[in-house]
Order: C-alpha cells, then structure tokens, then sequence
C-alpha cells in the first residue's frame, strides 16, 4: 500500500486516506493487526500529512482540515478502542499545521504525543506524578509529520524535560520528528522517547501497554526515573 500511496503523493493526486486499527492496541489479535510502523512509512512521503486525533472534537476537526483545507493528500490515524478520556479540548481551540495544544499545565515535564490511548495514559501519569510532588504539563500535538518550530521554542521550550509518547516504534516515531525540531529550534532540554522498541507483544490492552512502558503507571516511572537522574550530584572518576 505504501507504493500506491508514494505513487499517489507524486502524482499530486489528493487523497484522503483512513488508517484504522493503529497502535498497539488492541492487543488481542497480535502483532499483524497491530499497525505500529506506518508514521515511518508515510511520514516522508512528498506532500502527505498525517494525523492522529484525540477526541472526537479533533477527529471532526481533522476530517474538515483534511477535505476544506489541505490541497495535499491526507492520512488520518484512528485508534479502535473505546475509551472515557479524562480530558477536553479547549473550548477555543483550532487546528493550526504543526502545532499542538496544552490539554493540563505542568512546569516540571512535559508529556507530548497524539492520540486518545497516550494521552489518556500521560494525563493518568500527570495524576501519579502530582501525587509525588512533580507538575506534569500534558501536550496533545496530533501532526505526526509536520511540526512548527517556532510554535516548539515557544511552548516546549520552557521545560528542563521533554517526554515524547509513540503509540508506534521509536525510530522514526513522532518523537524523533519533535527532537530534531528542538534541535533546530535550539531548545536544550533533556529528551526521553518512550515507544515500542521491539515487536508488539500480544495480551489484554492492559498487558500490551504497560509492557512496551506506556500506561500510565511506566509513564510515571520512567519521567520521576530521568528527573531524578538529572538532579542526582555529579562526582568526578
């Protein structure tokens, strides 16, 4: 599909495509149902944006941009689990092409990725976290291949640490996208990507997400691991 979809791109043929089951959830049906390699796959093709929503408001927002908007082709990205999001988009908010949008304040950490499965973990983590006296920002940026740098040195740019969720493998995830933009913003924060790393395991939804460290609870864990890492005095061998 891939080929067809290059193919298409380089054409300047618009098309909307709808990418269902993405991520690693559900878990159930094992790793060739689980799509976890696409935002590689069709992150560098020419003139095609893709996108993951959080919410329903945002999915109705990005269908809009998507057939109003873009000239270009357009890959959406739906996850196919049901979910009670503790979260609401801003009444105000608006789609704008590379930018994100605050969905909970935080000075300590930021949490970014996409997604109703992420972000409904990193806004739990938040929860876990403020338990433990450190304030997580969560961070919903649903471009997964366009991001602005600017819109990235201002918001971003702010915190000592940045944690990118990838409901998909690290390398060539999101979050490798958003710490090159850091880097050409030059933002100098600590990064942590947190992602698959191997072949999606196979479980409950549950299981699945707290093996590959994306619950909630692993969130927590590896953000107060890496904040404690940093404030840890340095000794000289």
């Amino acid at each position: 599909a891939n080929e067809q979809i290059y193919n298409n791109a380089t054409e300047k043929t618009k098309i909307i495509y709808t990418a269902t089951l993405a991520g690693v959830v559900p878990g159930g049906p094992g790793h060739s149902h689980q799509s976890v390699r696409d935002i590689s796959a069709v992150g560098s093709v020419p003139g095609l944006t893709a996108i993951e929503p959080c919410s329903e408001r945002e999915a109705r927002l990005a269908i809009r941009w998507a057939v109003e908007r873009n000239p270009a082709s357009t890959y959406l990205r739906f996850v196919n689990v049901p979910l009670d999001l503790p979260y609401t988009m801003p009444p105000s908010y608006a789609l704008e092409v590379g930018r994100g949008v605050s969905l909970r304040g935080g000075s300590d950490v930021a949490l970014v990725g996409y997604g109703p499965v992420l972000m409904t973990n990193a806004w739990r983590a938040a929860d876990d976290l403020a338990a433990g006296g450190i304030s997580a920002a969560v961070i919903d940026l649903p471009w997964l291949n366009r991001i602005d740098d600017e819109w990235v040195r201002s918001v971003l740019g702010r915190f000592p640490l940045i944690v990118t969720l990838d409901n998909h493998y690290v390398t060539l995830g999101q979050g490798v996208m958003i710490a090159a933009a850091l880097a050409r913003a030059g933002v100098r924060a600590d990064v942590l990507s947190l992602g698959l790393t191997d072949v999606p395991a196979c479980g409950t939804n549950a299981e699945v997400l707290a093996h590959h460290g994306l619950d909630a609870a692993s969130i927590a864990r590896s953000c107060s691991a890496r904040l404690s890492a940093e404030r840890r005095p340095r000794t000289l061998a």
